[in-house]
């Protein structure tokens, strides 16, 4: 995993949130969402995959859940609580909020 910079670490601190730690081992991930070309230009995306140390290449991609097979699955475009093998997020075509970025990255340490 990647280490971060002093700016990355201070722009966390200020959104009060701290760096997760890996509790389980890398598994196969499945990105679920309808428009898969517009993943691959999303900075946060990949910003999120580079924490999880998994490159998007790597990730099978698809429109819905039934489509692939993997162990865990990252939902984007659906607002609901995540669960064990699923984490829900918004769509990441536009700029987030603040909030919206707090609520993700304290659903990606639960999910994690």
């Amino acid at each position: 995993m990647t280490t971060l910079t002093p700016r990355q670490q201070a722009a966390l601190e200020q959104m009060g949130i701290t760096p997760l730690t890996l509790r389980r081992p890398k598994v196969p991930l499945a990105l679920i969402r309808p428009d898969r070309e517009a993943l691959q230009q999303t900075q946060l995306a990949a910003d999120l995959l580079l924490l999880l140390d998994t490159q998007l290449e790597a990730c099978p991609q698809a429109a819905a859940e039934s489509e692939v097979a993997a162990n865990r699955y990252w939902v984007m475009g659906t607002a609901r609580p995540g669960t064990q093998t699923h984490l829900y997020s918004p769509k990441l075509d536009k700029p987030l909020s603040v909030d919206e970025k707090r609520r993700l990255w304290r659903s990606l340490q639960r999910w994690l």
